[in-house]
C-alpha cells in the first residue's frame, strides 16, 4: 500500500509541476509577443510593401544601367541621409 501512496503522491507531484510550467510557459509567451510586436508590425509593413519594392529595385537596376554614376552619388545621399536619421534618432530617444 505504500507504494502505491507513493506513486500518487509523486504523480499529483508531476502535474502540478507540469501545471506551474505551463503557466511559466504562457507568462513568457505574452512578455516574448510584447517585447517583439514592434518587429512584427515592421515585418508586416515590409511584407505588404513588397511588390511596391521590387518593383522600385527593377526600376533602379534600369536606370543604374543607363547612368551609373547618378545612381552612385543619389546611393551615397540616401544613405547619408539615413545614418543622420538613426543619429537623430539615438541621441534624441529618451530610453
Amino acid at each position: 500500500m505504500s507504494r502505491c501512496c507513493d506513486l500518487k503522491r509523486e504523480k499529483k507531484n508531476l502535474i502540478r509541476q507540469i501545471q506551474q510550467q505551463r503557466l511559466d510557459l504562457s507568462e513568457s509567451k505574452t512578455r516574448w509577443l510584447e517585447k517583439t510586436a514592434c518587429i512584427d508590425r515592421s515585418w508586416q509593413m515590409v511584407l505588404g510593401l513588397r511588390r511596391f519594392l521590387v518593383l522600385c529595385s527593377g526600376v533602379m537596376a534600369l536606370y543604374g544601367i543607363r547612368h551609373p554614376s547618378k545612381l552612385i552619388r543619389w546611393s551615397r545621399i540616401a544613405f547619408g541621409a539615413w545614418g543622420t536619421i538613426r543619429l537623430f534618432k539615438k541621441t534624441f530617444t529618451a530610453k
